[in-house]
């Protein structure tokens, strides 16, 4: 009753009109609509699938993400990962819903992405869980705990996709048997290594079909952007 939702923007604190992301109109974020078919992410071109996803082999069905990862979007995911800011989960859940509501997926259930024991003791809490169990409160899909963080890995943010790879490789457990079609949910998708090794994992333990749905993820890089080791490998 002191503290109402919806009175004020999240990001900019301004007075609003209640609406159901507690957003005002400067702050609003924007639907990815021109998408990936297979990693979710925004993509370039007009195709179907972003560059990478036209090379690589990946464990996971199809991803969906619900904005791009920059300016007030990744604002609040730090905020909500990083700053105690739990409330957040129920505003971002909103956009996971309304991308949920468009994708073509049967599903039995809803995951998450774990983080190791000691990371969540520090925490107080895993944002993925929270996105996750929110979600679960607006649809008819349980929220299920179906995989584990074995051991502490190295942080990824500095790691290209390869060395990210690299350090999940064996970190995550199966948790029981899972259902045969999955959602995993998590905040935000970098390079898609933390969905592929999770959904590799499930699928090993029985699930059938794996989907990836992310709050927010790096949208595709074109190709003059991504970075070049030196000349002879730029003229080839």
């Amino acid at each position: 009753m002191l503290f109402p939702d919806d009175i004020k923007c999240i990001v900019c604190g301004k007075e609003i009109h209640p609406n159901r992301y507690g957003l005002c109109d400067d702050c609003k974020l924007a639907i990815n609509d021109n998408f990936c078919l297979r990693c979710g992410r925004h993509k370039i071109g007009i195709g179907d699938y972003c560059d990478e996803c036209s090379s690589l082999s990946m464990h996971f069905d199809e991803a969906r993400s619900a904005v791009s990862y920059d300016g007030n979007a990744k604002d609040l995911v730090r905020r909500l990962k990083y700053g105690n800011a739990r409330y957040l989960a129920n505003t971002l859940s909103q956009y996971l819903l309304d991308v949920l509501l468009l994708a073509d997926w049967q599903a039995d259930c809803l995951t998450y992405v774990p983080i190791h024991m000691s990371r969540q003791k520090m925490r107080g809490y895993n944002q993925a869980e929270l996105l996750a169990r929110e979600l679960s409160e607006r649809t008819d899909l349980p929220c299920l705990r179906l995989l584990e963080k074995s051991y502490k890995t190295k942080n990824q943010a500095k790691l290209n996709r390869e060395e990210r790879l690299e350090n999940l490789k064996g970190s995550f457990a199966a948790v029981g048997t899972p259902p045969e079609h999955v959602i995993i949910v998590d905040d935000v998708m970098t390079t898609g290594s933390t969905a592929d090794e999770c959904s590799r994992v499930l699928k090993k333990a029985g699930a059938k079909v794996v989907y990836i749905l992310t709050f927010a993820s790096v949208p595709e890089r074109p190709v003059l952007d991504a970075p070049v080791q030196n000349i002879t490998d730029f003229r080839r």
